[in-house]
């Protein structure tokens, strides 16, 4: 199939670019535009700019407007931070060294969608995981996950961005595999002139303030705390424009990212000392743009963003290093053009997302009174070893097309896109655990001394060994959409219809998008009504858990020889288990269907530009895992056994109702204001794919509640999302130029009001001789963070200009999550501060 789709692509475009050639008309056309740099000090600072119309549902920020939102930390999602339909992690703030060190993406989610259900489209291709659902452990074991996954399989640096949009509502027929938002970050397209951009950043636990909330100042009372956690972070790259000549220019573009903090062991392992742990995020860019007639662009990029993450298991003594590993390559190679009045497009890409794992393979459980043992724990044993080497990698090539031109009296646009997409999870040998230890003096070992056996001193007797696997899931995806956009007596109205199939759940999705608009007699005010459905994509994460389950346990007892107990290699299996089986075909594809009105217009008397935006969308057939079945299966030791099945259904729901107010305006020439609010609620029957749903899991439980004895799922019934799903947020966002623009300040806001949740009180109450759980209402406490950016010029000549930029975060220095607690790592980040140092040419 992949062969398949490149030769078809390279056709296609030598068919194209030979048409177009052939038929361009230089009079009749104009060279495709391009995102360039641009300094810009005579227009106000940069602001969102709000789509209307068909486009009620877009956001979109330039350079400027990235620039001067951007985290010290490089991240390019949390600069949605600005847009009232994006929310964010609850635990955004909290200052766990597994935290500290991540330098992911930060996950959101976008008009009440799961954060695994939107679609992020980098540079034109789609960087989506198909078989991701949540976060790994860093030291997970099993190896039913990897730490250095994401949601969003490539990444890159704000630094090398020229356009970031996003989409929550009312979107495009174009759009599709996807229940929550889209998002789409473009990098800088090469500029026509040579220029040079590097910079240097860092920040430390000397730059930090921490904060504890007051459930875990209160847990700790007059007891000693935890240490504050000790990290350094550094940013640092540059990017270089190279026009070769008038037709064709390139930029090259390299940055890292690193962290590096401190940890310990856990309390049985504490004289093995502290030891430092690292993670390093790389982007590698390099981009072509070539003019092959005024009316034919020739685009190509490869971009490659390795990212590498350390781990140990704190409760283990030595051999215990962990190396995820996360993002990949991507790469595209497309030709704009204009035919006439038409606008096309077509692009091959392929994206390649690695997920390895590597690690001691393998952990030796030892009895803590064996000779030579003492001192490696203070427990009754010490456990040296990691969990072994893990593969987990996905791969998908894409070719899309587009063509738009007006058509009888309205304009058409119409696409296509072929994918084909393979996902692999892999553990390549067998994991081997020894334990149970046998000491004695006479111990000989007949293969040779290692942790399982030493001479004189002891022998481990036990294996349990987790089975080797090869989990593969392949699909091919294919896709149409068109729209036709046109007038009627005064109504814009945009109607779409797009078609899906995919090999996988092989189900043919017919999703309609439909926008109505009007421009309203007064005011220049602007009235779009929108229905739509959205289907999601594919999830193969059942498909690629199976195998995972299998463990076998073998012992091994000595040969007597006078008064040696001689040991080999005489495994002899004990015991077999299969302990869950996997499955996720035969399921319909999940959606979302929307509902969506938008008012949009100039402010009266103030000036600035307002939008009004009110979302409902109900998610339905989503994936969940069923209830446990259990099936008798045959074990390797010839006796039969139970194990647990567990299907994907389709039993799961959620849906969402928000309403948003946005503003902005500018003022003279030197600022701009930003102002956003949405109230909304957010409810899911289950939060994991590999959940139950509530009705599945929690129908026939009874509890008390609010004076009477209820099912559970009633008394949960209002309950909104306890994470990524504040009801109340409110956004004030200023940016600022001083000094003719040599000095640029931006200062952001953000309030997120707590929830109101019914949740177990922890007390029991007796009724007509029955114990039941109190249930009642419990509030989460609300946060507001404040952020400062300044950039200023020390240094302007003829040889480039040296700034100095300072980023800090929460300004006040509160604690954004009073109701996070915990016995080990209690910190929050309070007031903190990215440096760097920026130059230009």
């Amino acid at each position: 199939m992949r062969h398949l789709l490149s030769s078809a692509a390279a056709a296609a475009l030598l068919a194209h670019a030979g048409v177009a050639a052939a038929q361009a008309a230089p009079q009749a056309t104009q060279a495709i535009p391009t995102v360039v740099v641009n300094d810009d000090t005579t227009a106000p600072p940069a602001a969102p700019v709000y789509g209307t119309g068909g486009e009620s549902g877009t956001t979109t920020l330039n350079l400027e407007a990235i620039q001067s939102r951007a985290p010290g930390s490089g991240d390019v999602n949390s600069i949605l931070r600005i847009a009232p339909t994006a929310q964010f992690s609850n635990s955004a703030g909290n200052a766990t060294r597994e935290a500290l060190q991540d330098l992911r993406p930060e996950t959101l989610s976008i008009s009440g969608g799961s954060v695994n259900d939107n679609l992020f489209i980098l540079d034109g291709v789609g960087v989506n995981n198909y078989g991701y659902d949540d976060d790994a452990a860093p030291g997970d074991f099993t190896g039913t996950g990897v730490a250095g996954a994401s949601a969003q399989t490539h990444w890159v640096d704000t630094s090398l961005l020229g356009e970031l949009t996003l989409r929550d509502s009312n979107i495009s027929a174009r759009y599709g595999d996807f229940q929550g938002g889209v998002v789409e970050i473009t990098t800088r397209a090469p500029a026509h002139t040579f220029g040079v951009q590097s910079y240097y950043g860092f920040t430390s636990d000397g730059m930090a303030e921490y904060r504890m909330s007051d459930l875990a100042r209160d847990s700790y009372g007059a007891g000693a705390r935890p240490a504050e956690p000790t990290f350094e972070k550094e940013r640092f790259g540059f990017n270089v424009d190279l026009p070769v000549n008038a037709r064709l220019r390139l930029l090259a573009g390299y940055n890292q990212t690193n962290a590096t903090v401190t940890n310990f062991p856990g309390n049985l392992y504490a004289a093995w000392g502290e030891w430092g742990q690292r993670s390093k995020a790389e982007n590698y860019l390099f981009k072509g743009e070539y003019d092959l007639t005024n009316s034919l662009q020739l685009t190509g990029q490869i971009t490659w963003a390795p990212y590498e993450s350390e781990a140990r298991q704190n409760n283990t003594a030595y051999d215990n290093q962990i190396t995820s590993e996360g993002g990949g390559l991507t790469s595209r190679f497309g030709l704009d053009g204009t035919r006439g009045n038409a606008i096309w497009s077509l692009d091959l890409s392929y994206a390649d997302t690695n997920n390895d794992r590597e690690a001691p393979s393998g952990t030796f459980n030892i009895s803590s009174s064996a000779p030579g043992i003492a001192g490696c724990s203070t427990g009754s044993s010490c456990t040296i070893g990691a969990a072994g080497d893990f593969h987990q990698d996905q791969q998908v090539t894409t070719l899309k097309g587009e063509w738009e031109q007006p058509l009888g009296f309205g304009n058409l646009a119409a696409g296509f896109e072929i994918a084909h997409i393979e996902a692999h999870r892999e553990r390549p040998i067998e994991l081997v655990s020894h334990l149970s230890t046998n000491i004695n003096v006479n111990t000989v070992c007949t293969t040779g001394e290692s942790l399982a056996c030493r001479n004189g001193a002891y022998a481990l007797t036990t294996q349990l060994r987790y089975g080797a696997f090869d989990a593969n899931a392949e699909i091919n995806s294919y896709g149409l959409w068109g729209e036709y956009q046109f007038d009627v007596a005064g109504f814009d109205i945009r109607a779409g219809l797009r078609y899906d199939h995919e090999t996988f759940l092989d189900n043919h999705n017919i999703a309609p998008r439909l926008s109505v608009s009007r421009d309203l007699p007064w005011g220049g005010v602007n009235v779009t009504a929108g229905l739509n459905r959205y289907y999601n994509r594919s999830f193969v994460g059942y498909a690629l858990r199976e195998g995972a389950g299998v463990t076998r346990t073998y012992t091994r007892t000595p040969t007597i020889v006078g008064t040696e107990r001689r040991w080999d290699d005489n495994w002899v299996l004990t015991n077999h288990t299969d302990s869950s089986r996997y499955s996720g075909l035969g399921l319909d594809t999940p959606y979302s269907d929307e509902a969506t009105l938008a008012l949009t217009g100039p402010l009266a008397w103030i000036g600035g530009q307002y939008r009004v935006k009110g979302i409902i969308r109900e998610g339905r057939d989503q994936i969940s895992r069923s209830a446990r079945f259990t099936e008798i299966y045959d074990r390797e030791t010839g006796t039969t056994a139970t194990r647990a099945v567990y299907y994907a259904t389709n039993d799961g729901e959620r849906s969402y109702q928000g309403l948003s107010l946005e503003y902005t305006r500018p003022i003279a020439t030197d600022h701009t204001i930003t102002l956003s609010t949405n109230f909304s609620h957010t409810d899911a029957t289950n939060l994991s794919l590999f959940d139950m749903s509530d009705e599945a899991e929690l129908s026939g439980v009874m509890v008390y509640y609010q004076g009477q004895v209820v099912d559970l799922v009633a008394a949960l019934s209002d309950n909104q999302l306890e994470d990524y799903a504040s009801p109340f947020v409110v956004n004030a966002d200023w940016s600022a130029r001083w000094l003719a623009g040599r000095v640029r300040t931006n200062v952001n806001a953000r309030y997120h009001q707590g929830i109101e949740v019914v949740a177990d009180t922890g007390v029991n109450i007796n009724v007509g001789g029955t114990n039941y759980d109190v249930y009642d209402k419990i509030d989460f406490s609300d946060s507001v963070d404040v952020n400062l950016s300044v950039e200023a010029e020390i240094v302007r000549t003829t040889y480039g200009t040296v700034s100095v930029d300072a980023r800090i975060n929460n300004v006040f220095n509160t604690v954004l999550n009073q109701d996070y607690e915990s016995t080990t790592q209690p910190y929050q980040l309070g007031r903190n501060a990215w440096v760097s140092v920026k130059f230009r040419y």
